[in-house]
């Protein structure tokens, strides 16, 4: 069971909350929101869901700090889903924790809350993760809102990134774009390659964590992925980089479009064409040649992606 530590400024901001019962109604999320801005948070949670940690002896736990929104924010980002699959186990405990130490944060309120915390690199994608705080409101209740972001933590897909040439596939590039974001941001290379030189638990996790995010690709990390027999998660070969890549592109090191995704570039190229398939055809009817229509398409993800933002809703109403 998670362990809670909640600071003493909760119960003040919930006094103040409380004593602002002549509030308007529609005040009450942006208050909410003040809140879980500024009250700082430790929660506390057990990664024995993970099979490195099931597979010993005693309980192993992990800390994290910060205000109320960062950590919803980071529970949403840690329960990655692809394609329907969660990819960490533990994310539950750290939801649960979050969720637990949200409602502490907010005890002393006169009304209830329900808090959605959305991490979503385009609108529609098969690769997100979702946490919440608080409890649905009934279908019948009065219920007042607020949508803010919070920094995702993982690195921005600039227009830059999306950019294509004469000969690009716009899918392709921003397939590579975005699934490079993710992978940096999850398994970002400079302290990879330290933990993969190590030894122990956390280099255990480390290696669980890449064969985690590549099971819903239908790749696996060993001996038959390259035919060098490199392999970049063995300590003695230990290469973040080249791992990194292999998520990215599949054991080859490059994306080959015309065949079976095997790397995330693949993967998300072929669930934008899914996401925006309205949008996609119009293009098409719109376009006069290929280079206009890559260019249209880039265009368009441009407005759409955004790797960095987690969104949060905060709904309050009078119980």
């Amino acid at each position: 069971m998670a362990l809670l530590l909640v600071s003493a400024s909760v119960l003040l901001l919930g006094a103040y909350l409380h004593a602002a019962d002549d509030d308007r109604d529609e005040t009450r999320p942006d208050r909410t929101v003040e809140t879980l801005a500024a009250v700082t948070l430790s929660v506390e949670y057990d990664l024995g869901a993970a099979d490195p940690v099931d597979e010993r002896d005693g309980n192993y736990t992990r800390t994290d700090f910060g205000s109320a929104t960062g950590l919803l924010a980071d529970a949403a980002v840690t329960n990655l889903h692809i394609d329907g699959d969660q990819i960490l186990p533990y994310a539950d405990d750290f939801e649960d924790a979050v969720d637990a130490s949200t409602k502490s944060a907010l005890l002393g309120a006169n009304h209830e809350f329900y808090v959605v915390a959305e991490w979503e690199p385009y609108n529609g994608a098969a690769i997100n993760g979702t946490a919440t705080a608080g409890e649905r409101p009934p279908p019948d209740e009065d219920v007042s809102s607020r949508t803010i972001t919070a920094s995702s933590d993982l690195p921005a897909v600039d227009e830059a990134d999306l950019s294509v040439g004469s000969d690009d596939d716009a899918l392709e590039v921003a397939g590579a774009a975005i699934g490079a974001a993710i992978i940096e941001g999850y398994l970002p290379a400079d302290s990879v390659q330290r933990t993969l030189e190590s030894q122990g638990l956390s280099r255990e996790l480390t290696v669980y964590h890449y064969e985690r995010l590549v099971a819903p690709l239908e790749y696996e990390f060993g001996e038959e992925t390259n035919a060098d027999d490199e392999r970049p998660l063995n300590r003695s070969d230990a290469d973040a980089l080249e791992a990194n890549e292999r998520v990215l592109y599949g054991s080859d090191g490059e994306s080959e479009s015309d065949s079976e995704a095997r790397g995330l570039a693949d993967w998300i190229a072929n669930d934008l064409e899914t996401a925006f398939a309205d949008e996609l055809e119009a293009i098409d009817e719109d376009s006069d040649d290929d280079a206009e229509r890559e260019e249209a398409v880039a265009a368009l993800l441009a407005e759409e992606v955004s790797t960095d933002d987690v969104t949060i809703t905060v709904q309050t109403w009078q119980p």
